[in-house]
């Protein structure tokens, strides 16, 4: 049974699985978590995980495919535009929309990765 999974497709199926459990419990816990340093915490965490979600998108679509490519960059520069909406914007209401960018990039990212 063990053999199954140690072919390159069972390793990027079980890779994917891994990243969409991350995903998705990161997400529901910055939504609906209590402690706003662990929410900012994960705020960052998420983050930089859009982002490599976003990289793993580039390098597996190929090099003829430029308008994927570009789709996938924008989504990933959602997450760091979160982050730096995060840290160094004045607005009050900074979190929700910083949240919202992010959990739109890592959605977003997981769709792009799942589609190519």
């Amino acid at each position: 049974m063990l053999e199954l999974f140690m072919d390159p497709l069972g390793l990027l199926v079980i890779t994917f699985f891994v990243m969409g459990i991350i995903s998705v419990a990161a997400l529901v816990l910055v939504h609906f978590l209590k402690n706003e340093k662990i929410k900012k915490g994960l705020l960052y965490f998420l983050s930089v995980w859009g982002v490599i979600i976003a990289y793993c998108g580039v390098r597996s679509t190929p090099l003829y495919m430029m308008d994927q490519i570009l789709i996938t960059v924008a989504i990933g520069a959602l997450s760091v535009i979160a982050f730096l909406l995060q840290k160094f914007s004045k607005k009050e209401n900074k979190f929700q929309i910083a949240r919202a960018l992010v959990s739109v990039s890592v959605v977003a990212g997981m769709i792009d990765c799942f589609m190519i």
